[in-house]
């Protein structure tokens, strides 16, 4: 083929005709979460409102996830990508305390409490905060630190000069398959899905009426394996809204479902998390010293085990995981 009749170079074709690259997305997207993250700096700092903090770490959760799916295009130190490891830990340490604290104040406004019940929450109130000023301590010296200072001038170069691997340069809509379906694939491998489960799975249903004693043991022994699944989806989830413009109203309606089954493995999370906590500050003898919260604990973990166990039988059936599988694979040009 002779100069006159070659190709043009993507370069050439004006870029309302051409493909996007994996460059290009990569790019916005990185560029988008970077810029999310580090903007409620001061807020965080001046530590007046609880959710410039959960702005934050979501920020750098979706930077790291961003990092993590165009891994095999993009160029990057793995310094950063530790780096970003270490602020989530700082503010998710303060974060998890205010979630606790959020949550115990609500209940003991909400509930009808003797008064040994109430000294007994306010007792433990009393003790978050001591943490949390603790917490709040060393996030403030991470970020007002020269690792943190390092790490926004080293990635904001890194944007003004960005590099890239070769595959960087293929269209977006060819590769979405073959990123999206790897982490989809782990998720549904996920021994959580099996939690409580025998027989054989497609005449398997939920096992219905639950007591709390009941559910209990199944959070005892798999709550650590739930916990994973959640994590696990949260992931899928957020590598799934990285690329919702390329899909259609099923694609963005599985992307609330993730959400959903994040919430609500969260919610059975926090509970153990909040027993843990009693444990810990009251003794293993918590639920006689606060028996109301003891009872709400059992009522909510049985409704919360329910819906569970219905997401559950859905994410078993051979027909629904054929259809997810198929959800990622046909994605739109833009």
């Amino acid at each position: 083929m002779n100069a006159e009749t070659s190709l043009p170079s993507q370069e050439e074709i004006p870029s309302d005709l051409r493909p996007l690259t994996v460059r290009e997305y990569a790019l916005q997207s990185i560029q988008k979460n970077f810029h999310k993250s580090i903007k409620h700096e001061h807020e965080v700092l001046a530590d007046q409102d609880p959710e410039a903090l959960h702005q934050m770490r979501v920020g750098m959760r979706r930077l790291r996830t961003a990092l993590a799916v165009f891994a095999p295009f993009v160029a990057l130190s793995s310094t950063l990508i530790r780096d970003i490891t270490k602020i989530s830990k700082a503010l998710g340490s303060v974060r998890d305390l205010d979630v606790l604290g959020i949550w115990l104040s609500d209940y003991q406004k909400a509930a009808t409490l003797t008064i040994a019940e109430e000294e007994q929450l306010s007792s433990l109130l009393q003790g978050l905060a001591q943490k949390r000023v603790k917490q709040v301590k060393r996030m403030g010296n991470i970020l007002k630190g020269k690792r943190y200072q390092r790490f926004v001038d080293v990635f904001q170069q890194w944007l003004d000069h960005p590099n890239f691997l070769p595959g960087a340069e293929w269209p977006i809509h060819l590769v979405l398959p073959d990123i999206l379906l790897p982490l989809l694939n782990q998720l549904l491998l996920h021994p959580g899905w099996l939690a409580a489960t025998s027989g054989d799975l497609a005449l398997w249903s939920p096992q219905s009426e639950m007591d709390g004693d009941s559910v209990d043991l199944c959070l005892a022994e798999y709550g650590s394996v739930l916990h994973d699944l959640r994590k696990q989806t949260k992931r899928v989830r957020y590598q799934t809204e990285f690329f919702a413009d390329f899909y259609g109203v099923d694609y963005h309606a599985q992307t609330l479902e993730f959400r959903n089954i994040q919430d609500l493995l969260g919610q059975l999370q926090d509970t153990q998390v909040l027993n843990d906590l009693l444990d810990r500050e009251i003794g293993n003898a918590w639920n006689i010293h606060i028996p109301s919260l003891n009872l709400y604990f059992h009522q909510q973990r049985c409704e919360l085990w329910l819906q569970w166990q219905i997401l559950q039988q859905k994410y078993l059936k051979t027909d629904f995981r054929f259809h997810l599988r198929a959800l990622v694979e046909n994605p739109q040009q833009l």
